[in-house]
């Protein structure tokens, strides 16, 4: 009987564990074509300016004070967003792909990268710790990352790239 209880109670817990290791799959999945659609879409219309620098903030969104053009700290309730502007690359550039791929201290759990009107971009989710992950998107010249607990995933990574793919320089 004890026997039948403990088959019961571990199979359960397994059930349980790859509900769980599918709910991440699925939220990175989602969130890379979420980042896709995003970027091939049309770039929303501008709400926010830093400077030259016009920008769309989703609902909840704020431009903390201590930025500036070239690195901008972005926050939605707790989480920080850092957009990094590098002026000297066109938005073809393979920049930030490129020293991503190039770090082997990184984790990277799925990368997907999407070009179009001559422009490059990619979205990026990196292992960090426990349920976080370092989201990363970008468009030639211009990042943005942050730290995002699992469950996010899927909503910042197409956030994220909205953002990124709405900045204008004039």
């Amino acid at each position: 009987m004890a026997r039948n209880w403990m088959r019961i109670f571990f199979a359960s817990l397994a059930i349980i564990m790859l509900a769980g290791c599918s709910s991440a799959e699925e939220q990175v999945d989602d969130g890379i074509e979420n980042a896709k659609v995003a970027f091939q879409g049309d770039a929303e219309k501008p709400n926010e300016k830093i400077n030259n620098l016009k920008l769309f903030l989703p609902s909840g969104f704020s431009i903390e004070e201590k930025s500036d053009e070239s690195n901008i700290i972005l926050s939605k309730g707790k989480e920080s967003f850092i957009l990094f502007i590098n002026p000297n690359e066109l938005p073809g550039s393979r920049l930030y792909y490129d020293l991503m791929m190039a770090d082997t201290n990184l984790k990277i759990i799925e990368e997907n990268t999407f070009e179009q009107n001559g422009r490059f971009g990619f979205a990026a989710v990196i292992e960090n710790s426990g349920d976080q992950y370092e989201l990363i998107t970008s468009i030639g010249g211009i990042k943005l990352t942050t730290i995002s607990k699992e469950h996010n995933v899927a909503e910042n990574l197409e956030k994220m790239m909205m953002i990124v793919r709405s900045i204008t320089t004039n």
